[in-house]
């Protein structure tokens, strides 16, 4: 289940023995294991443990878990980067799963997949990915909202955009937004003007303005790059990921949630990036391809001094060659 559904099950008085937080956006996984101590333990000094996956023993694990709560309802046991091998998966642990103890909660907090967990019915997984950017939204104007300040969709949207849908980047702008608006609308102007974009987003931008030929907004965007302390080689370097990234999801037939695994970026990414390609021809991805991958040559081989190698490429970028 998503991270929403897991919240409303949770307010709904329906509950795990064991819940799987499994996702790379640690907002949801940190919001999850502070909603399971904010509705079940009243004494965290003395009914709750925080284990680490790669250190703590099978008997540290066992023992937290069959500990009865100390004047309280639960104890909670955390446990984060717990990868277990599914075809070697402990029989203590198995027994364990198979009938956990019902005065105990179990939060495993990965941020991998792990499959092994996934086939007990005591677990409850929760997916703590980036989360759909309508979802996300939601979040924003509600947050807004408490804090008696207006945004539309449209500007909320932006800040998902510069955040690339980040929770906890999200949290932490529309915090700074809130406190900056006081009351009042929070609008594109505003966004534009604190929330800082990510070096991800500021390539997706520049790339989006040369393919709408808005070559002079493109040229803006790396200046501002390089303003705010960016290296052309990181740049370079961006370009290079990014091009290469759009040309495999331009020639490819697989879904966003198969790139997403093939490639090493999020679903969301894969979207955006499925959007932008659209943009531009294959042949002129690939040619792009080669000409960054031959910058890179050109650059270590110091045969082309970088700064020079980076406006070369982008004019190039622009002009199709």
């Amino acid at each position: 289940m998503n991270f929403i559904d897991f919240k409303s099950q949770l307010n709904n008085g329906t509950e795990k023995s064991i819940y799987l937080f499994e996702g790379e956006d640690a907002f949801f996984i940190k919001r999850g294991v502070s909603l399971l101590k904010d509705k079940y333990i009243s004494e965290p000094q003395l009914n709750l443990a925080e284990l680490d996956g790669e250190t703590a023993s099978l008997s540290d694990i066992l023992t937290s878990l069959n500990t009865f709560p100390f004047m309280g309802e639960k104890r909670l046991t955390v446990i984060r980067e717990f990868y277990p091998d599914k075809k070697s998966f402990p029989k203590e642990l198995d027994e364990y799963f198979s009938a956990p103890n019902s005065d105990s909660l179990f939060a495993i907090c990965n941020v991998k997949p792990c499959d092994a967990f996934k086939k007990y019915q005591s677990v409850c997984y929760v997916d703590c990915n980036k989360q759909d950017a309508g979802i996300l939204v939601k979040w924003i104007k509600a947050e807004c909202n408490k804090n008696n300040c207006v945004i539309d969709g449209e500007t909320a949207t932006l800040i998902v955009n510069y955040c690339l849908a980040d929770m906890t980047r999200i949290e932490t702008e529309t915090k700074k937004l809130c406190d900056y608006a006081f009351g009042t609308e929070i609008t594109a102007e505003t966004v534009n003007e604190l929330v800082n974009k990510d070096s991800e987003y500021k390539i997706y931008e520049m790339t989006d303005c040369v393919g709408k030929r808005k070559y002079g907004e493109a040229i803006s965007v790396v200046n501002d790059m390089l303003e705010k302390g960016e290296t052309a080689q990181r740049i370079i370097i961006s370009l290079y990921n990014y091009y290469r990234r759009m040309l495999h999801v331009a020639i490819s037939d697989k879904t966003n949630a198969e790139l997403s695994s093939l490639l090493g970026v999020q679903e969301y990414a894969v979207k955006k990036t499925r959007e932008q390609a659209k943009l531009f021809k294959k042949k002129s991805l690939k040619k792009v391809v080669d000409v960054l991958s031959d910058l890179d040559y050109k650059t270590k081989c110091g045969l082309i001094d970088i700064d020079e190698g980076m406006w070369v490429v982008i004019f190039k970028i622009m002009m199709g060659e």
